[in-house]
């Protein structure tokens, strides 16, 4: 679309990127600010940008950009049906955004959307049942633009969509590698589980420790900001275990979890480390131009970078 208003075609799908990168920072703070204080909120907008997956993917022409960002509105609807049913149309969107953009693997919106309200269910249950009958109506909505459009596909080509896709993406996922079954199977999960301790470092080490500090405190798990935990966690317990069931692994295949882990241990390291907090309010008052000049900075140092012609390092990659 943007090619045929006379942007170059080569670099549209960049432009589409970084407009995802924007709206998922807006949308990350306000679900945030649904759970926790406004700093913490306002903090992890220019936190997330630091972690090693956001560098990898900054400039990028893929869709998990997109994928983060129709999970998250789909997400943020919930959160916000409890108190207006009319935001039960913003979860439909982001769920058939999320179908449309990542096909059979949308089935995660669902899911993630159920987890997030059963952590409400033990912080705030005003409106919850509100926000189960609306993720209902967009499950539906999800169903009905799926039939629609392989029904599309088929007038268009005279062959069915979702049969052949189905088979594509599931018989490629069952494919395995050499060796014992369950050894694989354990292999994918450390795999996965490396990639959730670095790529949303170092926040996945604060909420690792706070995890622990609550265990050894036997913390009831009640209260907004462990509703938030909780669903981090359960949100890379989903991911982590179902693509670790196949022996296909790529980073990207658990890219929203990422985003998850990475914000939930912005606001752990906030509240465990006081220099920390104290650090972050000074940087606070500059809000909210923090965040859009991490944003700019790090785009700038992306594109500056890229013509340096520096070396990649990948350890422990897919096909080892």
């Amino acid at each position: 679309a943007l090619a045929h208003l006379g942007y170059p075609p080569a670099q549209a799908a960049y432009l589409i990127n970084a407009v995802y990168q924007v709206l998922t920072l807006v949308l990350l703070q306000r679900l945030v600010a649904s759970l926790v204080d406004g700093i913490e909120a306002r903090s992890v907008g220019w936190l997330i940008q630091l972690i090693p997956i956001a560098f990898t993917f900054r400039i990028r022409a893929n869709h998990e950009q997109a994928v983060v960002l129709c999970l998250l509105l789909a997400v943020y609807g919930c959160e916000r049906a409890r108190r207006s049913a009319s935001w039960i149309l913003v979860t439909a969107v982001g769920l058939v955004g999320l179908l449309l953009v990542k096909g059979v693997f949308a089935v995660f919106g669902p899911l993630a959307c159920a987890l997030w309200l059963l952590g409400r269910v033990r912080s705030a249950r005003e409106g919850v049942g509100k926000a189960w009958l609306g993720l209902g109506a967009a499950s539906v909505a999800m169903l009905l633009a799926a039939w629609v459009y392989g029904w599309l596909y088929g007038a268009a080509t005279g062959q069915p969509f979702w049969s052949f896709y189905l088979s594509r993406q599931l018989g490629v996922a069952a494919v395995g590698q050499p060796g014992a079954l369950l050894v694989r199977k354990a292999y994918n999960l450390v795999w996965y589980l490396g990639r959730v301790l670095w790529f949303p470092f170092p926040w996945s080490l604060t909420l690792l420790a706070a995890v622990v500090a609550w265990r050894r405190r036997r913390e009831s798990p009640n209260g907004p900001a462990m509703a938030g935990a909780l669903f981090a966690l359960g949100l890379c317990a989903l991911y982590v275990g179902a693509f670790s069931l196949s022996d296909r692994r790529a980073d990207r295949y658990i890219f929203p979890v990422y985003y998850a882990i990475g914000a939930t241990g912005v606001v752990a390291a906030l509240r465990a480390l006081p220099g920390f907090r104290a650090l972050a309010e000074r940087i606070d008052r500059a809000q909210p131009w923090v965040t859009v000049a991490v944003w700019s900075l790090t785009f700038a140092m992306h594109l500056f970078a890229g013509r340096l012609g520096l070396p990649t390092i990948k350890v422990w990659t897919a096909e080892s």
